[in-house]
């Protein structure tokens, strides 16, 4: 059981455009992303920032996509939606990473969104890789992809090209 942080973000650094929108990365990412189903595969729970969320309930119709159980971090009231696994919470990760494992029954947990939220995750020792998939576009301003200033180095475990127009790194945090 590993937790990772897994996102996406401009050769400037940000997963999110001046307005918390995602839609860059739909225009510019990969056209090929069969490589996020077999991550998915490998996660048995969810850490996501409320913004993430909240991008979600404004951009994304259907059902809720993701299939194991979600924990939402956020100080807001945020809506629930309907027939999703998620649930609402706030306080010290360390905390909720205890709860994470448990619901996440021996699978990894996927830090999602919210380069604050991986941060935090970060500062108490508790990530153990990033996936980092770098699109060749610039952003030059938005949410940054770690809101975190650290001199530690990563390791590097691997990396891949994801199509024409995206890189992934998968970087070793401990």
């Amino acid at each position: 059981m590993k937790t990772i942080y897994f996102a996406a973000a401009s050769l400037d650094g940000f997963i999110a455009d001046k307005n918390d929108s995602l839609e860059w990365l739909f225009k510019n990412g990969p056209t090929d992303i069969s490589f996020i189903d077999e991550f998915v595969k490998t996660v048995g729970a969810i850490a996501m920032g409320s913004s993430t969320y909240k991008w979600l309930l404004d951009n994304h119709s259907g059902p809720w996509p993701y299939q194991v159980p979600c924990l939402i971090f956020t100080h807001q009231n945020l809506k629930a939606i309907d027939g999703a696994d998620i649930e609402f919470v706030s306080g010290e990760v360390k905390q909720q990473h205890l709860h994470l494992q448990k619901i996440a029954n021996g699978k990894n947990i996927w830090v999602m969104g919210g380069g604050d939220l991986a941060g935090q995750f970060h500062d108490q020792g508790l990530l153990d890789e990033i996936h980092l998939q770098t699109v060749s576009v610039f952003l030059n301003e938005g949410k940054k992809f770690f809101a975190r200033k650290t001199e530690t180095a990563f390791k590097i475990k691997d990396i891949r090209q994801r199509g024409d127009t995206c890189v992934e790194v998968v970087y070793l945090t401990k």
